[in-house]
Protein backbone atom coordinates (compact mmCIF):
# COMPACT_ATOMS: atom_id res chain seq x y z
CA UNK A 1 0.00 0.00 0.00
CA UNK A 2 1.02 3.82 -0.43
CA UNK A 3 2.00 5.66 3.15
CA UNK A 4 2.30 8.86 0.44
CA UNK A 5 3.14 10.26 -2.68
CA UNK A 6 4.75 13.46 -2.21
CA UNK A 7 5.16 15.01 -5.36
CA UNK A 8 1.38 14.64 -5.58
CA UNK A 9 0.08 18.05 -6.05
CA UNK A 10 2.90 18.51 -9.06
CA UNK A 11 1.24 15.09 -11.01
CA UNK A 12 -1.91 17.03 -10.77
CA UNK A 13 -1.05 19.93 -12.22
CA UNK A 14 1.30 18.00 -14.98
CA UNK A 15 -2.52 16.37 -15.48
CA UNK A 16 -3.76 19.84 -15.82
CA UNK A 17 -1.22 21.33 -18.07
CA UNK A 18 -1.54 18.12 -20.88
CA UNK A 19 -4.96 18.95 -20.51
CA UNK A 20 -4.98 22.59 -21.16
CA UNK A 21 -2.83 22.00 -24.27
CA UNK A 22 -4.92 22.91 -27.73
CA UNK A 23 -5.37 20.30 -30.21
CA UNK A 24 -6.90 20.89 -33.71
CA UNK A 25 -7.02 17.87 -34.75
CA UNK A 26 -6.74 14.63 -32.86
CA UNK A 27 -2.91 13.46 -33.01
CA UNK A 28 -4.27 9.86 -32.50
CA UNK A 29 -7.01 8.24 -33.56
CA UNK A 30 -9.83 6.17 -31.06
CA UNK A 31 -11.42 2.83 -33.03
CA UNK A 32 -12.96 0.28 -31.54
CA UNK A 33 -12.62 -3.23 -33.50
CA UNK A 34 -15.92 -4.52 -33.88
CA UNK A 35 -15.23 -7.89 -35.50
CA UNK A 36 -12.92 -9.38 -37.09
CA UNK A 37 -13.42 -11.27 -40.40
CA UNK A 38 -11.81 -14.53 -41.66
CA UNK A 39 -10.09 -12.88 -44.57
CA UNK A 40 -7.64 -11.11 -42.26
CA UNK A 41 -9.30 -7.62 -42.06
CA UNK A 42 -11.24 -6.07 -39.27
CA UNK A 43 -14.76 -4.09 -39.02
CA UNK A 44 -13.66 -0.49 -37.34
CA UNK A 45 -16.02 1.97 -35.50
CA UNK A 46 -14.75 5.69 -35.92
CA UNK A 47 -16.58 7.87 -34.32
CA UNK A 48 -20.59 7.03 -36.25
CA UNK A 49 -18.59 5.54 -38.96
CA UNK A 50 -17.90 2.35 -39.95
CA UNK A 51 -15.21 0.51 -42.41
CA UNK A 52 -12.90 -2.85 -42.78
CA UNK A 53 -9.38 -2.17 -42.70
CA UNK A 54 -6.08 -4.40 -42.25
CA UNK A 55 -3.91 -3.98 -39.36
CA UNK A 56 -0.30 -4.95 -39.00
CA UNK A 57 -1.14 -6.59 -35.67
CA UNK A 58 -3.48 -8.99 -34.50
CA UNK A 59 -6.66 -7.13 -33.00
CA UNK A 60 -9.18 -8.12 -30.05
CA UNK A 61 -13.10 -7.65 -31.12
CA UNK A 62 -14.62 -5.42 -28.67
CA UNK A 63 -11.38 -3.39 -27.54
CA UNK A 64 -10.68 -0.17 -28.21
CA UNK A 65 -7.46 0.92 -29.69
CA UNK A 66 -5.15 4.40 -30.38
CA UNK A 67 -3.75 4.07 -33.79
CA UNK A 68 -1.98 5.65 -36.79
CA UNK A 69 -3.66 4.96 -40.43
CA UNK A 70 -2.20 4.95 -43.94
CA UNK A 71 -3.92 4.09 -47.08
CA UNK A 72 -2.41 2.65 -49.58
CA UNK A 73 -1.78 3.31 -53.30
CA UNK A 74 -4.99 0.94 -53.85
CA UNK A 75 -7.11 2.77 -51.27
CA UNK A 76 -6.58 -0.02 -48.96
CA UNK A 77 -6.56 1.82 -45.43
CA UNK A 78 -3.73 0.57 -42.76
CA UNK A 79 -3.51 1.00 -39.14
CA UNK A 80 -0.01 1.33 -37.68
CA UNK A 81 1.30 1.40 -34.27
CA UNK A 82 -1.73 0.43 -32.27
CA UNK A 83 -2.25 0.77 -28.44
CA UNK A 84 -4.71 -0.85 -26.90
CA UNK A 85 -6.76 1.77 -24.26
CA UNK A 86 -6.87 0.56 -20.73
CA UNK A 87 -10.21 -1.08 -19.84
CA UNK A 88 -10.43 1.46 -16.72
CA UNK A 89 -10.12 4.33 -19.16
CA UNK A 90 -14.23 3.89 -20.17
CA UNK A 91 -14.58 4.61 -16.21
CA UNK A 92 -15.06 7.78 -17.00
CA UNK A 93 -18.11 7.74 -18.94
CA UNK A 94 -20.15 6.58 -15.84
CA UNK A 95 -17.37 7.62 -12.44
CA UNK A 96 -15.30 10.25 -12.98
CA UNK A 97 -13.33 12.58 -10.52
CA UNK A 98 -12.56 16.52 -10.77
CA UNK A 99 -8.70 17.37 -10.38
CA UNK A 100 -9.77 19.05 -7.56
CA UNK A 101 -9.48 15.99 -5.77
CA UNK A 102 -6.44 15.37 -6.35
CA UNK A 103 -5.74 19.20 -5.36
CA UNK A 104 -7.49 18.13 -1.56
CA UNK A 105 -5.01 14.51 -1.32
CA UNK A 106 -2.11 16.54 -2.09
CA UNK A 107 -2.79 18.21 1.04
CA UNK A 108 -3.11 15.29 3.06
CA UNK A 109 -0.88 13.57 5.68
CA UNK A 110 -1.71 9.91 3.80
CA UNK A 111 -2.88 10.93 0.46
CA UNK A 112 -3.48 7.17 -0.46
CA UNK A 113 -5.75 6.48 3.10
CA UNK A 114 -7.42 9.42 2.01
CA UNK A 115 -8.59 7.91 -1.68
CA UNK A 116 -9.50 5.08 0.43
CA UNK A 117 -11.86 6.89 2.75
CA UNK A 118 -13.56 8.52 -0.58
CA UNK A 119 -13.97 5.31 -2.38
CA UNK A 120 -15.80 3.42 0.22
CA UNK A 121 -17.79 6.30 1.16
CA UNK A 122 -18.87 6.32 -2.52
CA UNK A 123 -19.21 2.52 -2.59
CA UNK A 124 -21.56 3.02 0.85
CA UNK A 125 -23.83 5.40 -1.43
CA UNK A 126 -23.42 4.11 -4.96
CA UNK A 127 -27.09 3.51 -6.34
CA UNK A 128 -26.12 1.24 -9.13
CA UNK A 129 -24.29 -2.57 -9.75
CA UNK A 130 -22.11 -0.66 -12.26
CA UNK A 131 -21.10 2.24 -10.06
CA UNK A 132 -20.84 -0.16 -7.27
CA UNK A 133 -18.16 -2.63 -9.47
CA UNK A 134 -15.92 0.25 -11.01
CA UNK A 135 -15.33 1.74 -7.36
CA UNK A 136 -14.28 -1.88 -6.41
CA UNK A 137 -11.56 -2.41 -9.14
CA UNK A 138 -10.58 1.29 -8.12
CA UNK A 139 -9.91 0.02 -4.55
CA UNK A 140 -7.84 -3.33 -5.88
CA UNK A 141 -6.01 -1.31 -7.93
CA UNK A 142 -4.82 1.04 -4.46
CA UNK A 143 -4.60 -2.08 -2.53
CA UNK A 144 -1.95 -2.95 -5.37
CA UNK A 145 -0.03 0.26 -4.77
CA UNK A 146 -1.86 2.27 -7.70
CA UNK A 147 -3.75 5.00 -7.47
CA UNK A 148 -6.59 5.53 -10.74
CA UNK A 149 -8.32 7.91 -11.27
CA UNK A 150 -10.76 8.46 -14.27
CA UNK A 151 -11.20 12.13 -14.88
CA UNK A 152 -13.12 13.81 -17.55
CA UNK A 153 -11.58 17.81 -18.14
CA UNK A 154 -13.10 19.66 -20.88
CA UNK A 155 -15.34 16.93 -21.77
CA UNK A 156 -12.15 14.57 -22.56
CA UNK A 157 -12.13 11.10 -20.60
CA UNK A 158 -8.50 10.79 -19.25
CA UNK A 159 -7.12 8.03 -16.52
CA UNK A 160 -4.49 9.22 -14.35
CA UNK A 161 -2.54 6.49 -12.15
CA UNK A 162 0.32 7.09 -9.80
CA UNK A 163 2.55 4.98 -7.75
CA UNK A 164 6.01 5.92 -5.84
CA UNK A 165 8.76 5.06 -7.82
CA UNK A 166 10.00 1.66 -7.54
CA UNK A 167 13.84 1.91 -7.48
CA UNK A 168 15.24 5.23 -5.28
CA UNK A 169 18.80 5.38 -4.76
CA UNK A 170 18.71 8.45 -2.88
CA UNK A 171 17.34 8.40 0.45
CA UNK A 172 16.99 12.51 0.23
CA UNK A 173 15.22 11.96 -3.43
CA UNK A 174 11.07 11.17 -3.16
CA UNK A 175 9.98 10.58 -6.60
CA UNK A 176 6.64 9.36 -8.14
CA UNK A 177 5.86 7.62 -11.50
CA UNK A 178 2.49 8.18 -13.21
CA UNK A 179 0.57 6.90 -16.33
CA UNK A 180 -1.58 8.72 -18.22
CA UNK A 181 -4.27 7.97 -21.16
CA UNK A 182 -5.34 10.68 -22.67
CA UNK A 183 -7.90 10.43 -25.94
CA UNK A 184 -5.90 12.85 -28.25
CA UNK A 185 -2.39 11.99 -27.18
CA UNK A 186 -2.15 8.89 -26.19
CA UNK A 187 -0.74 6.98 -23.66
CA UNK A 188 2.09 8.07 -21.74
CA UNK A 189 4.04 7.85 -18.45
CA UNK A 190 5.75 9.97 -15.94
CA UNK A 191 8.47 9.91 -13.87
CA UNK A 192 8.72 12.94 -11.55
CA UNK A 193 11.73 13.11 -8.93
CA UNK A 194 11.57 15.72 -6.23
CA UNK A 195 14.65 16.61 -4.53
CA UNK A 196 14.58 19.06 -1.45
CA UNK A 197 12.28 21.54 -3.06
CA UNK A 198 13.53 20.96 -6.77
CA UNK A 199 10.99 18.74 -9.08
CA UNK A 200 12.37 17.63 -12.49
CA UNK A 201 9.76 15.65 -14.41
CA UNK A 202 10.34 13.18 -17.43
CA UNK A 203 7.59 12.38 -19.71
CA UNK A 204 8.13 8.80 -21.82
CA UNK A 205 5.21 8.52 -25.14
CA UNK A 206 4.14 5.92 -27.49
CA UNK A 207 3.41 8.04 -30.25
CA UNK A 208 6.06 10.97 -32.11
CA UNK A 209 3.35 13.74 -32.92
CA UNK A 210 2.55 13.93 -29.00
CA UNK A 211 6.19 14.34 -28.39
CA UNK A 212 6.21 16.75 -30.78
CA UNK A 213 3.20 18.41 -29.58
CA UNK A 214 4.28 18.21 -26.16
CA UNK A 215 7.74 19.52 -27.06
CA UNK A 216 6.13 23.01 -28.79
CA UNK A 217 4.23 23.42 -25.21
CA UNK A 218 6.88 22.83 -22.55
CA UNK A 219 5.18 26.15 -20.90
CA UNK A 220 1.81 24.76 -20.09
CA UNK A 221 4.07 22.20 -17.65
CA UNK A 222 4.68 24.83 -14.43
CA UNK A 223 6.77 24.46 -11.29
CA UNK A 224 9.58 21.58 -12.95
CA UNK A 225 13.33 22.68 -13.24
CA UNK A 226 13.33 20.24 -15.99
CA UNK A 227 11.24 19.47 -18.65
CA UNK A 228 12.65 16.18 -20.83
CA UNK A 229 9.97 14.41 -23.21
CA UNK A 230 11.19 11.42 -24.85
CA UNK A 231 9.96 8.30 -27.23
CA UNK A 232 9.54 5.53 -24.49
CA UNK A 233 11.43 2.43 -25.35
CA UNK A 234 9.15 0.13 -24.80
CA UNK A 235 4.80 -0.11 -24.68
CA UNK A 236 3.45 2.08 -22.79
CA UNK A 237 1.12 0.18 -20.33
CA UNK A 238 -0.53 0.78 -17.32
CA UNK A 239 0.40 0.10 -13.92
CA UNK A 240 -2.94 -1.92 -13.25
CA UNK A 241 -5.97 -2.38 -15.65
CA UNK A 242 -8.55 -4.52 -13.67
CA UNK A 243 -8.76 -7.63 -12.29
CA UNK A 244 -11.61 -10.61 -11.70
CA UNK A 245 -11.62 -10.07 -8.15
CA UNK A 246 -13.94 -8.85 -5.68
CA UNK A 247 -13.97 -7.52 -1.80
CA UNK A 248 -13.96 -10.65 -0.04
CA UNK A 249 -10.43 -10.77 -1.64
CA UNK A 250 -8.65 -8.13 -0.04
CA UNK A 251 -6.61 -9.04 2.65
CA UNK A 252 -4.93 -6.45 5.27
Amino acid sequence: MIHGLTPLSAAQKTLLGLSKIEVNALLQLGIEVLKARNDGTYLIKLGQHTFTTKSDQPLEPGREYWAQMRQSKGGVIHLQRLMPKPAMLKMADSLSFDLALLENLAKKKDPAGGFRDHLLHQMAAATTKDSFQNLTQLLMSLHQGVVSLPIKEQGRPMLLQMRKKRQNRDLNQKSVEFYAAMSNIGPLVGVIIQTGSRKDLKLFLHYSKSIELLERNKESLHGFATVAIEQSPAAVKPFWDGEKATLLDIKG
